[in-house]
């Protein structure tokens, strides 16, 4: 049967890669909501899709239809948020990265997927790629892992909501949520940090993983040649191989109930919360 979807955050950088998703796991795309009605790539996936930049009229159109699930793809300060509200309207959440900015924040989640029939289920699309099974053939008792990962970002970055640390939670959890999830799920959620530092468009540091030492570096500073790198024990893994592609992966678990959910993506926020506190 056909799943209906709605979505918050249309206008965004990563809702294009939602609609390509829906589209191809054959769902319908009942309405968005965003301020920005910068939204005209809906006519090349769902052209009957009705557009909402008020919340207050979104929620009056939601309670009166048959929704399976709500995506989230708005500003990070307003995941967890958006994730209560489409469980309320009646509705299991497909959340984009990450799903809150601080742990704490899990409880109420938790609370009200306990408390309905509904579940969160979380975009961790790294742990889908077909790099995964590559990396562990390499990886032994005791690692040396260096990760970079440069994303240079324009002038317009300093201005938007990306920029605000209480908003975006800083580049850590901006561009690094997914990479730090990633590093738990191949080398253990056991993690100490030796040193870090952040700046308004990088951070870097050294993280233990058990055995395994990781040196990181990401950045969003203007003028780097974009590179997203894993290397372990001498060995480069190019995470810029089918990055953009695993949404659709990532939906067919969902919907086969093989998703990610809210304890899957614990040991990352807790991580990644530490992380920006330097």
């Amino acid at each position: 049967m056909k799943k209906n979807y709605v979505l918050l955050g249309g206008a965004g950088f990563v809702a294009p890669r939602h609609y390509r998703a829906i589209k191809e796991t054959g769902g319908n795309l009942l309405a968005i909501l965003d301020p920005s009605d910068s939204v005209g790539i809906l006519d090349s996936y769902f052209p009957d899709c009705k557009y909402f930049s008020e919340l207050e009229r979104f929620i009056r159109y939601c309670v009166n239809q048959d929704i399976d699930y709500c995506v989230v793809c708005s500003p990070n300060h307003l995941h967890s948020t958006h994730c209560w509200l489409g469980m309320h309207i009646g509705a299991s959440i497909i959340c984009e990265k990450p799903l809150c900015l601080r742990e704490h924040n899990l409880i109420d989640l938790r609370y009200v997927e306990d408390n309905t029939e509904h579940r969160i289920w979380n975009i961790l699309q790294l742990r889908l790629s077909p790099l995964i099974e590559r990396m562990q053939s390499v990886i032994e008792k005791e690692n040396k892992v260096n990760v970079v990962y440069y994303a240079p970002r324009g002038d317009w970055y300093d201005y938007s909501w990306k920029s605000n640390i209480s908003k975006s939670g800083s580049v850590i959890f901006n561009i690094g949520i997914h990479l730090v999830d990633l590093l738990l799920y191949l080398f253990g959620v056991d993690w100490n940090v030796i040193k870090w530092q952040n700046s308004k468009r990088r951070c870097i540091g050294y993280l233990e993983f058990g055995a395994t030492k990781v040196s990181i570096e990401l950045s969003i500073e203007k003028g780097k040649t974009p590179i997203r790198v894993f290397t372990i024990n001498g060995q480069d893994f190019d995470l810029s191989e089918n990055f953009g592609d695993l949404h659709t992966l990532s939906y067919q678990k969902i919907l086969a109930g093989e998703g990610f959910g809210i304890e899957d993506v614990r040991p990352a926020v807790s991580l990644c919360e530490k992380l920006r506190g330097y």
